[in-house]
């Protein structure tokens, strides 16, 4: 029986670059309510973003995963929050204070309603406002951390491949307490070591008194590995990157296509009618490694080639006009 719907949101909900989730999305989200499953965002979004990406329709985000499993949501009550330690924010401070092109960016824990900046330590004015733009936050350039307490930490590099790689490997070994997930191009999410979507499941699980078996994911990223591993029913949508699409368990419509939502009506429906969702009877369905491509070694990193490609593009004009 299925009790709760948990679904990322970039790449999965919402399209590479979209503002909203889809109207037919939110019809779908409260189809499932009123038949009685629980549904949530598992996103390494904060509340405050899915107000705006839901159109302030709070029944379909009160219920949350939020900042990659470090703020836990029910009925929009706070039920857990873990912060980022000072000293790793300091040794990352340290290193990237020293690279050219990549800088760390902060989110202080008071953010609550999104109207403080995230401040980009050692950043030069122009890669924060073109990061600014790009992920979707409010971006301020400044030379020293900030004196507060932080819930979110991110690596940002503007310049090459090659460089942003390194640079991951160097604070790897600088920071090992702590976990590095890259969720778009030359953008990585910092995480103490454990806390990470997997672990937001776990504390929610127990506030809800819901079994693994009971939940189905829909993701699209490496970033949801670590709930994928933990559920059964995980699901991928076709734009997934490969090591995504071959981890999950059923697979679905591509998000410029709504798969997601198509999913999700299709489970409302099953749900009311006591049947299985046809999806998850492989009706209809491609093969994991239709999805995950021929080559076993192509680990890929981004939701789609095509989108890396335009970002990539982005950043190298970006730096030609700086």
């Amino acid at each position: 029986m299925i009790r709760l719907v948990l679904a990322d949101m970039d790449g999965t909900l919402l399209p590479k670059g979209g503002e909203n989730v889809s109207y037919r999305t939110i019809k779908a989200v409260r189809a499932l309510l009123d038949a009685g499953v629980r549904f949530g965002p598992a996103t390494g979004r904060q509340a405050y973003e899915l107000d705006r990406r839901f159109f302030g329709a709070r029944d379909c985000y009160g219920t949350a995963i939020a900042a990659n499993g470090k703020r836990v949501y029910v009925d929009g009550e706070l039920r857990r929050e873990i912060l980022v330690e000072r000293s790793v924010l300091e040794r990352l401070y340290g290193l990237l204070s020293t690279v050219p092109n990549a800088f760390l960016v902060v989110e202080t824990a008071d953010n609550g309603g999104g109207t403080r900046p995230w401040y980009c330590v050692t950043a030069r004015a122009g890669d924060a406002a073109w990061f600014g733009r790009n992920v979707g936050f409010k971006a301020e350039a400044c030379d020293e951390l900030p004196d507060e307490d932080a819930i979110s930490a991110e690596i940002a590099c503007a310049g090459s491949d090659e460089q942003y790689e390194e640079l991951l490997a160097r604070a790897r070994e600088l920071v090992p307490e702590c976990e590095f997930a890259t969720s778009q191009v030359h953008w990585c999410d910092v995480m103490p070591q454990g806390i990470n979507k997997g672990y937001g499941l776990k504390v929610l699980l127990d506030e809800l008194g819901i079994s693994l078996d009971e939940v189905v994911f829909f993701g699209d990223a490496d970033n949801d590995l670590p709930l994928m591993e933990l559920i059964p029913n995980s699901v991928a949508m076709a734009n997934a990157t490969p090591a995504a699409a071959a981890a999950a368990r059923w697979h679905v419509g591509d998000v410029a296509d709504e798969g997601a939502a198509v999913a999700l009506e299709e489970i409302a429906r099953a749900v009311g009618a006591g049947e299985t969702p046809a999806f998850m009877r492989g009706d209809a369905c491609p093969t994991p490694a239709a999805v995950a491509g021929d080559d076993p070694d192509d680990e890929g990193e981004y939701e789609d080639d095509a989108t890396a490609e335009a970002i990539r593009a982005l950043l190298a004009q970006h730096l030609g006009n700086a």
